[in-house]
């Protein structure tokens, strides 16, 4: 664990079949508390709840730190607003150490 050779994936939809803004609102919601690393989704925000829950103790226990890559859903590709599915991309990454100031 910790080298360069360590990469977990974890993959989940978010929302399901809601219209494109109502999904881009819990989307959102459901990314920021992502990005806050406050375990406890649901299944109705993320139908791999599970695994993104234990990646948030995980990610928490090491240290790492959330960074969101890009939030979309299925009316961004595929064209149909009226029900879409919610995706996003976040890598947890270990912490950048501050550069130290010389004088």
């Amino acid at each position: 664990w910790g080298g360069p050779e360590t990469l977990i994936v974890i993959s989940s939809d978010l929302s399901h079949f809601h219209p494109y803004q109502q999904a881009q609102c819990q989307d959102r919601e459901t990314v920021d508390r992502i990005l806050a690393m406050r375990s406890g989704l649901g299944h109705e925000q993320a139908c791999g709840a599970t695994p993104v829950n234990g990646l948030l103790r995980t990610a928490a226990r090491h240290g790492l730190v959330p960074h969101l890559l890009d939030i979309r859903n299925s009316g961004d590709t595929a064209g149909d607003r009226n029900r879409v599915v919610g995706y996003a991309s976040i890598a947890f990454c270990d912490p950048v150490p501050h550069a130290s100031k010389q004088h």
